[in-house]
């Protein structure tokens, strides 16, 4: 079976609310149970008005006591149960996160951050380096973007289709796709708009042409409901300090249990040999060579080595406060509070440059005089990103209604 019957045979049907694999519409009133009553979980709250998740979540409570697990055992040592309790938690931040998107145990990997999953993928898809075409878009994180304009520099055909700066047609992502290319390279949720991927319909087309598709979730991972399988993505990544509350340095890399060791190969073999020679051992294993060779044969296989155990236990408490509140919740939370502020400031002053408004955590605004805006909101404590004429509001759990007003008061 040729590479490309082997992805058409195995894709996977794209059943999702609103055509993306996400949650759409959640409820505009945020509810009580976050924003007051999580808030005292997030110091940094106490100090500023931080509405800017999509950067970074500032340390919780919650987050702190995952890292000091792993100070203990740093501190003094295994005993008393303290190895064990790593080793658990280790193995539950791993299963927590395939639970969060719908993935298997066994499809995830730990990877140091979303990049360097994206980056495991485009070195293991044979088609990439054998005269295959990439195939992307401007909205997808600039990073990324780099990384493959620099591949592109290096021969391989990569395709970058351009929207009008707040979204990217779908017609247009299609037509860039074709029997030669071997891996779509997406963004789920953008982190300069909030614009939604509709991975569904883009994934089924890729799949019919034998493609592979590639999604950075980094801005979806515990604030968007995701299935991975309703997306029907081959691959996901991302890094944890964004809505998983974790530091930097830690991420996850998801491949579907089907193109592990195939359609995407093995280019790290992590693992240890044992010697099976005198003098390491006095009677050689006649049913092996010189060296006992035993790969991974899950998602552990992509895994570069040692990783941040330190961090996968931060992150471990992350996953813990995401699913006891649930990612709909927490997206309702955002969504309400970036709705109060589309309704209140003036489009005509503050024009709006996200599609997907209703669904998603992020929104973001063209500023006419981005120095003003940036002194006046500098001196009312108040925390967005900025870029160029471009505001970009993301409010967590932690934010309230009080902290919109402040913002737009800010802008007023």
């Amino acid at each position: 079976m040729d590479r490309r019957t082997f992805i058409k045979a195995g894709a996977v049907t794209a059943i999702a609310v609103g055509g993306t694999g996400c949650a759409t519409n959640p409820t505009r009133t945020p509810p009580r149970a976050l924003g007051e009553d999580v808030r005292a979980l997030f110091p940094r709250l106490a100090a500023e008005t931080y509405l800017n998740a999509a950067k970074g979540t500032p340390l919780s409570t919650f987050t702190e006591s995952g890292l000091r697990r792993y100070e203990d055992f740093w501190r003094s040592g295994p005993g008393d149960g303290r190895g064990e309790a790593v080793q658990v938690t280790l193995d539950e931040t791993r299963a927590r996160f395939a639970r969060l998107i719908g993935a298997a145990t066994d499809e995830i990997a730990f990877v140091h951050c979303t990049k360097a999953g994206e980056q495991i993928v485009l070195d293991g898809v044979p088609g990439v380096r054998e005269g295959g075409n990439v195939v992307t878009n401007d909205l997808h994180f600039s990073g990324s973007l780099h990384n493959l304009e620099g591949l592109r520099r290096t021969g391989v055909d990569v395709r970058v289709v351009r929207g009008d700066g707040r979204d990217v047609g779908l017609d247009a992502m299609k037509a860039a796709v074709d029997d030669r290319t071997a891996l779509v390279c997406v963004t789920l949720v953008s982190n300069l708009n909030g614009r939604i991927e509709a991975l569904p319909a883009l994934a089924a087309h890729a799949h019919e042409r034998g493609a592979l598709v590639y999604a950075d979730i980094i801005q979806a991972a515990g604030i968007v409901p995701i299935d991975v399988k309703a997306l029907d993505v081959d691959f996901a990544a991302c890094s944890t300090y964004k809505w998983l509350y974790g530091p930097h340095g830690t991420g996850f890399l998801y491949v579907r249990k089907d193109r592990q060791g195939r359609a995407l190969e093995d280019r790290l073999f992590p693992g240890h040999v044992r010697h099976n020679y005198t003098p390491w051992v006095d009677a050689p294993d006649p049913d092996h060579g010189a060296f006992v060779y035993s790969p991974r044969i899950d998602g552990r296989r992509y895994e570069p080595g040692h990783v941040s155990y330190l961090g996968y236990c931060a992150v471990h408490a992350g996953l813990e406060f995401i699913a006891r509140h649930g990612p709909a919740s927490l997206l309702a939370h955002s969504v309400g509070l970036n709705q109060r502020l589309h309704a209140r400031l003036d489009p005509e002053r503050f024009p709006c440059w996200s599609p997907h408004v209703d669904r998603s955590p992020i929104i973001t605004f063209r500023v006419r005089d981005p120095d003003a805006v940036r002194s006046r909101l500098r001196a009312a404590g108040v925390v967005v990103a900025l870029r160029g004429h471009h505001l970009r509001v993301s409010p967590g759990p932690y934010n309230v209604a009080a902290d919109i007003d402040r913002l737009a008061e800010g802008l007023e």
